[in-house]
């Protein structure tokens, strides 16, 4: 090693300087002594070393000094390649974790500081006698960088567009709701301003109460169902449990969607309905099974069958709603329970819908400890199964 000003640490003392004084001996008592010409003009073996700093270096100087290195054992190491693949693999995590938890300039800036460290790392080993080849560190630190910005680049953008059509989808579902309300809207205000400023008689007054008070149903009706999502949603809906007659719900259901399937000639035939027992929410569940069946109607052609079909399985209840409608192919049944959406198919039929209502059936079937399965087939129709638990005869019978 050499000293601040260039020259080395390794003592020098002339011939002259023993001469006159003769105590300087005892520096070289127990130690290696190299005898040679030490002047930078006086002999031609005057060589440039990673020691020598600006000056050219004598060659027994030379020699000193890598006595010395032997001595006290300081020689440059190679960095294992085990050690080099970690350091790689440490700044591959590292890009991962910048751009996975920052975006922006705060992640590029980051980045451009991890990109610097790759460089200046191979200079650091060296200055503790290690050798750490830079090509590794420097490749795997741009590489990582530039898999991490792609790749955050790609989500980025997927998820700019989740949130466009999201924000489409539910636009129009406002709009809906929003026309939708206008129609029972109008015909009370319609209908109040009959009664307010025409004297009518005892039935027609009658007539208009009843009309109003069904329109106010409905309306009731259309904002506890959008209202009923969100609580859904956030979990903060709480079911009732009571035993209800699985039959008896479908019944129910297919007598109020009966009226819909004869207006557009669809056949809507009951198979096998099983008397079992459910624990639960009847009017959610009624829902759930009411949105299934009209579903099945409404994309559906004329001259069609809807089969409904409910079997016990085991400790299990499997109902099933088949049609032969439009269908879906496999991409638009991955989103089929996705709130708002609609696939291309069902907007193209015109049939109105808001794209919720799958969305609501699907968490009413899980709040149940259930589960839906899909089968479908573009141009051959759809069969939708809800799976709930059943309850077992003895538990009914004790109830």
């Amino acid at each position: 090693p050499v000293s601040p000003d260039g020259s080395t640490v390794i003592p020098r003392v002339s011939i002259r300087e023993l001469l006159e004084h003769p105590e300087k001996a005892e520096l070289f008592r127990g130690k290696a002594v190299f005898i040679g010409v030490t002047a930078q003009s006086a002999a031609r073996d005057r060589l440039m070393t990673p020691y020598g700093s600006a000056r050219p270096m004598p060659g027994v100087e030379i020699h000193a000094n890598a006595f010395e290195t032997l001595m006290q054992g300081r020689f440059v190491k190679m960095v294992g390649n085990l050690e080099v693949l970690e350091i790689c693999a440490a700044f591959a995590v590292l890009a991962g974790l910048i751009f996975g938890f920052l975006s922006g300039w705060a992640a590029y800036s980051l980045a451009g500081v991890l990109l610097a460290a790759a460089h200046v790392l191979p200079y650091a080993f060296f200055t503790r006698d290690l050798v750490l080849p830079p090509t590794a560190p420097v490749a795997a630190a741009w590489l990582a960088m530039a898999g991490a910005a792609t790749y955050q680049h790609f989500v980025a953008r997927r998820q700019l567009r989740r949130a466009e059509s999201e924000k489409a989808r539910y636009q129009e579902a406002v709009h809906f709701v929003t026309h939708e309300m206008r129609t029972p809207l109008t015909a009370i205000q319609g209908s109040s301003e009959l009664l307010t400023r025409y004297k009518l008689t005892a039935d027609k007054r009658d007539q208009i109460a009843g009309l109003i008070q069904s329109e106010s149903r409905r309306l009731a009706r259309m904002i506890e169902t959008f209202l009923n999502v969100e609580r859904l949603s956030a979990g903060q809906m709480e079911l009732k449990q009571e035993p209800l007659a699985a039959a008896g719900v479908l019944r129910d259901c297919m007598e109020r969607v009966n009226p819909l399937a004869e207006r557009k000639q669809i056949r809507l035939r009951s198979g096998t309905l099983d008397d079992v027992t459910l624990m639960g929410d009847r009017e959610l569940l009624e829902y759930a099974f009411y949105n299934l069946m009209t579903n099945a109607v409404k994309y559906s052609p004329a001259q069609t069958e809807v089969a409904i079909e409910g079997l016990r399985e085991g400790e299990c209840f499997r109902l099933s709603v088949r049609d032969q409608g439009i269908g879906m192919d496999k991409k638009e049944l991955q989103n089929v329970f996705r709130k708002f959406y609609r696939t291309r198919r069902a907007v193209a039929s015109g049939e109105a819908g808001t794209g919720i209502g799958l969305s609501i059936v699907e968490q009413i079937v899980t709040q149940h400890g259930g589960k839906i399965e899909v089968e479908s087939e573009p141009g051959k129709g759809s069969c939708f199964t809800v799976v709930l638990p059943a309850l077992a005869a003895a538990a009914v019978d004790g109830r």
